[in-house]
């Protein structure tokens, strides 16, 4: 009995290695992990991005949306963005932005965009994209970067009207050093865009810049809600412009 009851311990512990074994191997898949949130820097009194500390004014009761109340319930809002585990073609992995109302119990996450926020990886040979997510004066400005050695910038502007987040404006910025600089920027609350390209040229580690032409026109794009905004794949062009921007 003593001989069967040892042979049965023995089995036990080794039953017990292999599952401990088993849960510590790396996965067959070979798939990534999901990186930690990344702490972004915002202004001071506002909001952060990424993480759970936030640091926000107090609101008051308006029927406008007023600093961190985008809304106008009188009830002051703060950004998220939440890294999720779904890999996006080779870009990283994909992001939600979120917004949030309310404290402890009564917290609130009211509205979710999933695809403004670039993925982890979106930016090229410059890796994260995402500089910044704010709130300014009631409107959501996001703020992307990436490239190699033409760079590009994403600024997008996001205000709650007609029950949604709607597009309100674009800057985007196209670099490439030596030889020309592009700037767009669109008012869509107007339809009216300016477009500046800069001639440059370099002598050693010197950019010089040496022609601007800007162009002001009109154009009619269609509303745009945060949430389905698929950040760069919005295509406008125009004749005044010499080629197509992507905002």
């Amino acid at each position: 009995m003593k001989k069967l009851f040892a042979l049965l311990f023995c089995c036990l512990c080794f039953a017990c290695a292999n599952d401990a074994e088993v849960e510590t191997k790396t996965p067959a898949s070979g798939k990534m992990s999901v990186p930690a949130p990344k702490k972004i820097t915002v202004k001071a009194g506002e909001n952060e991005v990424g993480g759970t500390a936030v640091a926000r004014q107090d609101g008051q009761a308006t029927a406008k949306p007023s600093g961190n109340d985008l809304n106008g319930d009188g009830e002051p809002d703060r950004l998220e963005v939440v890294t999720t585990a779904e890999e996006n073609d080779g870009l990283g992995f994909k992001r939600h932005l979120i917004v949030y109302s309310g404290e402890g119990a009564d917290l609130d996450a009211w509205y979710t965009a999933e695809d403004v926020i670039l993925s982890t990886e979106h930016g090229g040979m410059m890796g994260d994209p995402l500089e910044s997510a704010e709130i300014e004066n009631g409107i959501i400005v996001i703020k992307h970067f990436g490239g190699s050695r033409s760079k590009w910038h994403y600024t997008h502007r996001f205000r709650w009207q007609k029950g949604d987040f709607q597009l309100i404006g674009t800057t985007v910025v196209l670099d490439d050093p030596c030889t020309k600089s592009t700037t767009f920027d669109y008012n869509l609350s107007t339809g009216i865009a300016d477009y500046a390209t800069t001639t440059q040229e370099c002598s050693g580690d010197e950019v010089k810049d040496l022609e601007t032409i800007t162009v002001n026109f009109r154009a009619d794009f269609p509303a745009q809600s945060m949430n389905g905004f698929k950040t760069g794949d919005n295509e406008l062009t125009s004749k005044q412009m010499s080629e197509p921007i992507y905002f």
